[in-house]
């Protein structure tokens, strides 16, 4: 399956290296603005227009913002257009496939491989033989799902990095960010191993509510850490019940 991809962030990085790694053909890329992702797929630079009448698969890999005006923007083809959004619905009867995984930026070693693929839309089996190819899981959900779905893998990648932020920012133990990925690390270990109330470890799992509120008010001064922080002991409580 021959791809022709518009953009040069992370996901057209990442499915590029895997084609690659794959050893199918792409057909070029499409780029705003210079940037060192033609180079280093090794790849020829082309107009929307040539990807378009030269691919089998066109991937548009823009900003969630944009998805929607670059496909609208795209000639008539008879290429399958997809994207690679978690949000946004599939268009022009084509499909969204979303990996569920951070991707590294451009340049960092990056693959498919080992993820989990969320398909929705047309044109399934495509799809599905792309995850197959690629090394990766393959799941489907629907349009209307979309949002949730998304909203999780948030919840789940960038919020775990924040709170780690938040973390640093508070724990007072200078060089301590090994340590701290550690700690995220042997949590996620700890929930991956239990579905029930052992998932959890910590004041807020030992209904320890008099130590809750001596960190409340030590994070008196930091009035949205101190809401961030209550609202998720109030989780682990109601789901140490």
């Amino acid at each position: 399956m021959r791809l022709g991809i518009i953009g040069g962030g992370r996901a057209a990085w990442a499915f590029g290296s895997t084609w690659r790694r794959l050893g199918w053909p792409l057909s070029g890329i499409a780029l705003r603005s210079a940037g060192p992702i033609a180079g280093l797929l090794a790849v020829k630079r082309a107009g929307i227009a040539e990807l378009a009448s030269d691919s089998d698969l066109l991937l548009v890999a823009v900003p969630d913002t944009a998805i929607v005006e670059v496909v609208e923007s795209c000639p008539a083809t008879a290429a399958v257009i997809f994207h690679a959004s978690g949000a946004l619905p599939a268009l022009r009867g084509g499909f969204s496939l979303h990996p569920l995984k951070v991707l590294p930026p451009v340049g960092e070693p990056s693959d498919l491989a080992g993820a989990l693929l969320v398909f929705q839309g047309a044109h399934r089996q495509t799809a599905k033989r792309i995850a197959e190819a690629a090394g990766a899981r393959f799941a489907e959900i629907s349009a209307e799902e979309k949002l949730l779905y998304h909203a999780a893998a948030v919840l789940g990648s960038n919020d775990v990095a924040a709170l780690l932020d938040i973390a640093e920012a508070l724990i007072g133990v200078p060089d301590a960010r090994n340590e701290l990925a550690g700690l995220a690390k042997s949590a996620i270990e700890n929930w991956l191993a239990h579905t029930d109330a052992r998932r959890f470890t910590g004041p807020a799992a030992r209904g320890d509510r008099e130590l809750l509120a001596r960190h409340s008010e030590a994070l008196r001064n930091r009035p949205q850490v101190a809401e961030i922080y209550r609202l998720l002991a109030e989780w682990i409580l109601a789901g140490n019940k």
